[in-house]
């Protein structure tokens, strides 16, 4: 119990706007707890930290797996509404270096499942365009946007995800027509990865 207590005063520690680095005092005074005591828990802040991204992903935001990028908008939208849920946590997992070392294993996993995902449309393009695909695809099923298009622009939930189903749709029809034709060129059955000349891809 005390070591959840610990985790749960880190979250809400993190969940100050204002919160960028946290400190063990801080998080200590939030527990009602000893600051000797979060290191007989946690032998290292990044113990902490790991453990708090965890908790985070278990009980607030949740990994939503996939294994087609056209379920990525749907799984957005349902993003959206836990981000609406919880504003100031996700503003800071998007935005502060705290929270940034706290998604950082969850990332890391994310990235992959989207590179297995896109995989299936990216087998004849050249490895800069499939990278620069998979990338925009992870980048847009992202807390980051949310928060961007939210702060910068003042959407809505609703209008951000409509933004990035659209933004998806058209990443996606783009990526398959551009494998269609690589394939067609006769280039099929080649891999990818070592072809040294890339099609252009517009700015």
């Amino acid at each position: 119990m005390t070591r959840q207590r610990i985790v749960a005063a880190f979250v809400a520690a993190l969940e100050d706007e204002a919160a960028d680095d946290i400190s063990m005092a801080a998080v200590a005074r939030r527990a009602k707890v000893a600051e000797r005591t979060i290191y007989r828990h946690f032998k290292t802040r990044a113990e902490l930290f790991a453990a708090a991204g965890e908790w985070i992903e278990d009980n607030v935001f949740s990994y939503i797996p996939f294994n087609s990028p056209d379920e990525l908008p749907e799984i957005f939208r349902k993003l959206c509404k836990r981000f609406d849920r919880h504003p100031h946590l996700a503003r800071a997992i998007a935005t502060t270096r705290a929270g940034r070392r706290v998604r950082a294993d969850f990332r890391r996993h994310l990235i992959e499942q989207h590179r297995k995902a896109m995989a299936p449309l990216v087998r004849h393009l050249p490895a800069k365009e499939a990278r620069q695909a998979e990338a925009l695809a992870s980048y847009l099923n992202n807390v980051l946007a949310w928060n961007a298009m939210r702060e910068d622009f003042g959407m809505t939930s609703n209008e951000i995800a409509d933004a990035i189903e659209w933004a998806l749709a058209t990443l996606l029809k783009d990526v398959r027509q551009r494998d269609a034709a690589a394939a067609r060129s006769g280039k099929a059955g080649k891999s990818p990865r070592k072809r040294s000349s890339a099609a252009k891809v517009p700015a």
